[in-house]
């Protein structure tokens, strides 16, 4: 299980009004002690501070949000960061973080980390990466709904009834002299045909899930000069 404490710009790189730097982990809040001035856990509360380097200098002044484990994106003890945009006020406090104690994440780390503490299962890790892909609003719809658990609830519904249907198998086998007397034939195939009909029904949703999340290849022909 990854529990250090790690940190990443949580906002795209570049000139801007604003940007958002992610501290998470276990000892996420001493971390964050060493380079916010007057440090307080306060969970879910915005409070406005001044950012330090290694040597006591400012950085900057912004917003910091605690958010104590589990409830936080990843499930760690979390620290949000609202600092000015552009390129050095940002790069100088992930410095004081990283020198504080904190490395750098890696890539989708935080998200990883979600789904190692159980805040979301591995479809719905998926669908954040396609809701920050997405570039329609109809596959933003279709993230946000996966994100959501409609495609995870209907996997578990699947799996429910195909250990019901693995339960009545195994007691016909082991059991067949009970008092009860072998399971009907008619109920293991009742069994069957809905979960292979949940099965069709999945299959058939996905040609059209694949389109939409990688887009269709269209080609536009026509005589020249038309």
């Amino acid at each position: 299980m990854l529990t250090d404490p790690i940190a990443a710009l949580a906002t795209p790189a570049g000139r801007s009004a604003l940007a958002v730097v992610r501290l998470a982990g276990v000892g996420a809040f001493e971390v964050a002690s060493r380079v916010v001035r007057d440090f307080q856990v306060r969970p879910r509360h915005a409070t406005l501070a001044t950012f330090l380097d290694p040597q006591g200098q400012p950085i900057d002044r912004g917003i910091y949000i605690v958010f104590p484990a589990p409830h936080s994106f990843s499930g760690d003890d979390t620290v949000e960061f609202s600092c000015h945009g552009g390129l050095t006020a940002p790069a100088r406090l992930l410095a004081a973080l990283h020198a504080a104690g904190a490395r750098p994440a890696t890539p989708g780390e935080f998200t990883r980390r979600a789904v190692l503490n159980g805040r979301m299962d591995l479809l719905q890790a998926e669908a954040v990466g396609d809701l920050i892909d997405a570039t329609a609003p109809a596959q933003g719809r279709a993230a946000l709904a996966q994100l959501d658990g409609n495609l995870s609830r209907r996997i578990h519904q699947l799996r429910e009834q195909l250990l019901e249907l693995e339960a009545l198998l195994s007691y016909d086998i082991d059991f067949p002299g009970e008092d009860d007397g072998p399971v009907a034939p008619e109920r293991i195939q009742d069994a069957l045909a809905r979960a292979s009909a949940q099965t069709d029904r999945l299959l058939a949703t996905a040609p059209a899930g694949e389109r939409l999340r990688e887009g269709a290849l269209v080609v536009i022909a026509a005589r020249p000069y038309a």
